[in-house]
């Protein structure tokens, strides 16, 4: 009875340990910001075949050695969607803090973020096409498309960030 509880304290411990470190290494949100700036209705856009996006061949992002389906923004920010449907890009994200230069959501997270970790996430892999106005590619689970004004929006469910050439959100 007494190593039941000891262990339940153990447990408890380490789960205020991890929200402790999750809270503190979260940095401030600078220009991104969580309010919704109208997210685009993708039922209103064209899905494109994601084919020309992948990167290895045969075309997959089912396994961790896949590279995934990549593409370019307009802004020359490159962005991805790999393994169980995680997504993100890297480049000059507008917004984010000085020195970070991805944001994504990978599998198990439990927001879309940017931050030093995804820095260690990512794959290595880049896009080279883009993806037309008012279009988008779905893969796992995942979808990411370009709107008129040409911004970039990514969503998996309830986790979706859009970028903007000057703003960036998040959710």
């Amino acid at each position: 009875m007494v190593q039941a509880r000891i262990g339940l304290l153990a447990v408890a411990v380490a789960l205020a340990l991890v929200a402790l470190v999750s809270l503190i290494s979260t940095p401030p949100l600078g220009r991104a910001d969580t309010s919704s700036p109208n997210y685009p209705q993708l039922r209103y856009f064209t899905e494109i075949d994601s084919a020309p996006y992948a990167m290895s061949n045969p075309p997959g992002a089912s396994l961790p050695d896949q590279p995934g389906y990549w593409f370019v923004t307009a802004q020359g920010i490159d962005c991805g969607i790999w393994f169980r449907g995680s997504f993100g890009c890297t480049g000059p994200i507008p917004g984010a803090p000085q020195g970070v230069d991805k944001i994504g959501w990978i599998t198990g997270d439990t927001r879309v973020h940017y931050d030093w970790t995804l820095a260690i996430r990512f794959p290595p892999t880049r896009g080279s096409a883009t993806i037309p106005p008012l279009s988008y590619i779905s893969v796992d689970g995942t979808t990411c498309g370009t709107t008129l004004d040409l911004s970039t929006y990514c969503e998996r469910g309830p986790f979706r960030f859009m970028i903007s050439p000057t703003h960036t959100w998040l959710n």
